[in-house]
């Protein structure tokens, strides 16, 4: 009899794990279901957003209206002015706070930065999960607060094509909000903590640069 009933309690367990594991998985899928398609309709609706602040401005302020503008459209460094590009290669940048420094970093230079990397909201993460961050708590209080910042160095070179585009055209003090297209930054590939195909939203706020000793 025990023969018999060990090997039935071992199945009965091996269901529920597996019951378990269905319900595990199914909770994700379906915070990422459709992930691609939404992760660029999501973009198109900063692209969107960005192009009718610049169009309002420009139509009130004309030549000067980018001191006017909340948001601006970047150019991936990596495709020359004169070549159109891919419509992925533009970065929508909402201005959050404006700095006073006159000089911006090079390809070469050093940075210190306050970031915050979200991902696209989801019903999980009404704010989008929070990736990455300086400081030990992500939330915008406690990454750029005066008492509680923790900025880190890293070379302008050294990471991912659009978040290297933009620091090379923040001023120090500037805060600004950025949406990163899959195509510049992990396209495909999936890390440990970020979906394939992901939209990657940074909050970054430039401390100081530095050039190379």
């Amino acid at each position: 009899m025990k023969k018999i009933l060990l090997p039935c309690l071992l199945m009965l367990l091996g269901l529920s794990l597996c019951a378990c594991s269905e319900e595990d998985d199914n909770s994700t899928k379906g915070e990422y279901t459709n992930w691609k398609a939404r992760n660029e309709a999501w973009w198109g609706e900063q692209m969107a957003t960005a192009r009718a602040a610049i169009a309002e401005a420009k139509a009130l302020y004309g030549n000067d209206w980018q001191a006017h503008s909340q948001w601006l459209i970047l150019k991936n460094y990596n495709v020359a002015p004169q070549q159109p590009g891919q419509p992925s290669d533009s970065i929508p940048v909402h201005i959050i706070q404006r700095g006073e420094g006159s000089g911006m970093p090079l390809y070469t230079d050093t940075v210190s930065v306050c970031m915050l990397g979200r991902l696209m909201p989801t019903e999980q993460h009404p704010s989008g999960y929070p990736f990455s961050f300086t400081g030990t708590y992500p939330s915008d209080e406690q990454v750029f607060g005066e008492t509680t910042r923790a900025p880190i160095k890293s070379l302008v070179s050294s990471n991912i094509a659009g978040y290297t585009t933009v620091l090379q055209y923040m001023h120090i003090g500037d805060r600004w909000s950025f949406y990163l297209h899959p195509d510049l930054a992990y396209g495909s590939n999936a890390t440990s903590v970020i979906p394939a195909y992901s939209v990657l939203n940074f909050t970054v706020e430039l401390r100081a640069y530095f050039k190379p000793q």
